[in-house]
Order: structure tokens, then C-alpha cells, then sequence
């Protein structure tokens, strides 16, 4: 049973992942006039141009040097600052708001900056960057200890629309994955099978 859950749990992750790689992001188009096709249509990009396109062609574009993502990374400040909130409110139904797939985009900027820094010659600014992925990288784990627990709380009862929509896109998926299979598990406990 629990190879069947670590499969399950793989897919959820990779529908996490694939939806994330599909969110619609802006960016900066800098390269020579083009045309894509996107979506079922060509999409004509000109330089100087912003345009909202899905994440996986905005990034595959930025690696091309063609475009700039328009999205501005999370600051580990801001990342304390949610985790200082969440620890103060741990006993109460109170989330602090994420926005959309909050843990991919950190996710994404930690590789980034650990691609970055493997190129630095300088010791000292490579001694810079290092400390700023693991700030980045401790922070965000401990926020998401916290909301963890806070969900696992909740898991098993009813909760507004308010409350979930304080949720990141990957905590949402997480938060229903479990209600789902508490509810299964639930009803193999206490229903009792009726006979004809």
C-alpha cells in the first residue's frame, strides 16, 4: 500500500509541477521579431513588446537571451517576515496569503541562484551567494513547517473559501489530496456495508 500512496504522491507532484510550468507569467520580449505558435495560435512577438505567455516558454525564451521575465524574485525578507507571522498565529485558522505556486517560483530562483553562484570566480561574492540560497532555503522551509502542521490541523474539518484562498497553489493541491484520502479511509472506517 504504501508503494501505491509514494505513486500517487509522485503524480500529485507532477501535476503540481506541470501546472506551474503551464501559469501564465509576462514578460519582456528583447529578441528579433518573431512568430510562435502558442496555444493553438501563432503569437507575432516584437521587440520591446511584453507579453503574457505560459511559464515554460517564457523561461526556454529567457535562456535564449530573447526575453526577460517580468516576475520579481521573492526576497528572503519577505520570506522571514510570512514566517513570523505564521509562527505567531500557529494555534489559530490563520494563513498568511500566498501567491499562486509560491514554493516552485522560490524552487526556481534557489537553482537559479546556485547556477549563478557555480559560475562566480570571486571568492568572497561566491561566499555572499551561498549564504543567501541557504537563508533563502532555510527560511522557506521553516515557513513551510509551519503552514504544514497548520494544515494537517485542518485537514479534517470544513474550511471557508477565505481560509483556503490564503493558500499556495501547491498547498491547496496538498490540503485536498489528504481530505480526499481521509475521506476514503474515513468511509472504509466507519460506513457500514449493507447487505440486500
Amino acid at each position: 500500500m504504501t508503494g501505491l500512496l509514494e505513486l500517487i504522491g509522485l503524480l500529485g507532484v507532477r501535476v503540481i509541477e506541470r501546472d506551474y510550468e503551464e501559469e501564465e507569467v509576462k514578460v519582456a520580449y528583447i529578441g528579433p521579431s518573431t512568430s510562435l505558435f502558442v496555444e493553438d495560435d501563432f503569437v507575432e512577438l516584437v521587440k520591446g513588446a511584453e507579453y503574457t505567455l505560459p511559464r515554460w516558454l517564457a523561461k526556454f525564451l529567457s535562456e535564449k537571451g530573447v526575453a526577460r521575465i517580468q516576475e520579481a524574485p521573492v526576497e528572503e525578507s519577505i520570506v522571514a517576515r510570512l514566517q513570523f507571522n505564521e509562527s505567531r498565529s500557529r494555534g489559530q485558522l490563520k494563513f498568511e496569503k500566498l501567491q499562486g505556486y509560491f514554493y516552485s517560483r522560490i524552487r526556481d530562483q534557489v537553482s537559479s541562484m546556485f547556477r549563478s553562484y557555480k559560475e562566480i570566480n570571486d571568492l568572497s561574492k561566491a561566499h555572499q551567494v551561498l549564504q543567501s540560497i541557504t537563508k533563502l532555503s532555510t527560511t522557506t522551509r521553516d515557513l513551510y513547517k509551519t503552514r504544514l502542521i497548520k494544515i494537517l490541523n485542518i485537514v479534517t474539518s470544513e474550511i471557508g473559501p477565505d481560509v483556503l484562498a490564503n493558500l499556495s497553489e501547491e498547498e491547496k493541491q496538498l490540503y485536498s489530496a489528504l481530505r480526499t484520502i481521509l475521506g476514503l479511509y474515513n468511509s472504509m472506517v466507519f460506513e457500514v456495508e449493507k447487505h440486500e
